[in-house]
Formats: C-alpha cells, sequence, structure tokens
C-alpha cells in the first residue's frame, strides 16, 4: 500500500512541476509577443502557487517595466537579487529602472572597508558560501592527510602550508557568509507604491512634514506605531508614512 501511495505523490508532485514548466513557458511566450499584461498574470499565478526563484522575480519585473510599472519592476528586482545578489543582469535592469523614478536621493558616505565588505560578502548567495566553506574544508582534511602520511619533511612542509591556505580561505567565506545573511537579517526595506507620499516628522498626519516620496523609491523600514512606519532614506533622511502605501521585500 505505501508503495503505490509513494508512486501516487510523485506522480503528482511530476504533474504540478511540469504544469508549472508550462506556465513558464507561456509566460514567456506572452512576454516574448509584447502581451506583456498576460506575461504578468502568468509570472505571478506561479509566485501565488509558491514556486520562487531568482529568474522568475526577474522575468516578472521586465514584464511591469515594460508597462512602465516602476515601483512593481523595482520591487521584483530587488526580490530577485535577494535570491542571487551576484547577478548582474538583474543589477543593470535595477539600476536603468531606478534612472527612471522621480526620487534621486544620494547615499549617505560610507568608509571604503564598509564599501569593500558589503560588495566582497554580496558576490554571491548566503548558501554559495556556505558550499563553498564546505569545499574549502574538505580540501583542507585531505591535504592534512597527506601531510601525516608524507615521508620527507619537504612534502610535509609544502602539504601543512596547503592545508592552511584551504583553513583561511574556508573560515573567510564562512564569515563573508554570516555577514551578509546578518546585514539582510539587521535591516529590513520596502518600496514605496504611491506618488506624493508625505513622509512626517512624527508618526500623526498633522505633524510637520519632513520630505516626499514617489513610486518605486526604495526606503529602509524600521519602528511600527498604530497605521504609521518609520523609514530611512539611503541618504540618512527619517520620517513617517503610512504603511499601507509600503511594500516589504
Amino acid at each position: 500500500m505505501k508503495y503505490y501511495l509513494y508512486i501516487l505523490i510523485g506522480l503528482l508532485s511530476y504533474t504540478g512541476f511540469s504544469q508549472s514548466e508550462d506556465t513558464f513557458e507561456k509566460a514567456n511566450e506572452a512576454y516574448a509577443d509584447d502581451q506583456f499584461p498576460e506575461a504578468v498574470q502568468l509570472y505571478s499565478s506561479l509566485l501565488d502557487d509558491g514556486l520562487v526563484s531568482t529568474e522568475l522575480y526577474f522575468n516578472l519585473g521586465n514584464a511591469y517595466f515594460k508597462q512602465n510599472d516602476l515601483a512593481n519592476a523595482i520591487f521584483h528586482y530587488e526580490k530577485a537579487l535577494q535570491l542571487n545578489p551576484a547577478d548582474q543582469e538583474v543589477r543593470e535592469n535595477l539600476e536603468i529602472a531606478n534612472t527612471q523614478t522621480i526620487d534621486k536621493i544620494e547615499n549617505a558616505p560610507e568608509s571604503n572597508l564598509n564599501t569593500m565588505v558589503y560588495t566582497t560578502t554580496h558576490l554571491l548567495k548566503v548558501d554559495t558560501w556556505a558550499w563553498v566553506s564546505i569545499v574549502l574544508s574538505l580540501c583542507f582534511g585531505f591535504f592534512m592527510v597527506l601531510y601525516f602520511r608524507s615521508g620527507t619533511t619537504r612534502k610535509k612542509r609544502s602539504n601543512f602550508f596547503v592545508a592552511t591556505l584551504f583553513l583561511v580561505f574556508g573560515a573567510t567565506s564562512l564569515l563573508f557568509g554570516r555577514f551578509q545573511n546578518q546585514f539582510l537579517g539587521e535591516q529590513s526595506f520596502a518600496i514605496i507604491f504611491q506618488d506624493q507620499v508625505q513622509a512626517h516628522v512624527e508618526p500623526n498626519p498633522r505633524s510637520d512634514v519632513n520630505f516626499q516620496l514617489n513610486k518605486g523609491t526604495k526606503v529602509s523600514t524600521g519602528s511600527i506605531f498604530r497605521e504609521f512606519t518609520q523609514i530611512e532614506l539611503s541618504d540618512g533622511s527619517k520620517g513617517w508614512v503610512k504603511t499601507t502605501i509600503l511594500k516589504k521585500l
């Protein structure tokens, strides 16, 4: 009985996977035929079914971009980068979309060290850094075995040196993955989905307006009070906006 149950589960899984592939291909064909609303609908249906991938978010972002829906395009490009920070094509399209937004916000100055660490740690995904660390650790173990089995002092020194290098590189890749994961966990971002949004000094619609934002702007989110969320811009400016106009990444 269990045997037939496993077969049934396998068939259902395969059928679901096949249907998803068909939907993805239909969405790609609709995009190629300039039927962008249909492409958006098909790509979105895959997300609604729980399917997530860099390519899916990227294609959906492109379909929204073709319809001049910058907020949704930027949102889905950002989601694609969360899955694969090293994807250069996604980064390029995101930069193009950002140049077309109304708000032009300068980044707050950072030290060269912070910039270098951020750039380096985001060269690969967190999972990829973990796999790199595992592979390097295995190489370390392999050369340590060679070290203990070496018959001459020269070979021992050579194998020990190589093993030490693999150990250092393995520990470094593990730290890079941890730094990236810590960065992602500490900061929460969102995209503005409404034009002429007033950011107030306090979580009160009657308080002074600090600045104004428009669709497509990426902000960092903080505290929440009633229907307001505190946001921070890349230049360090802070304010309170209605939570309903934000779409969190």
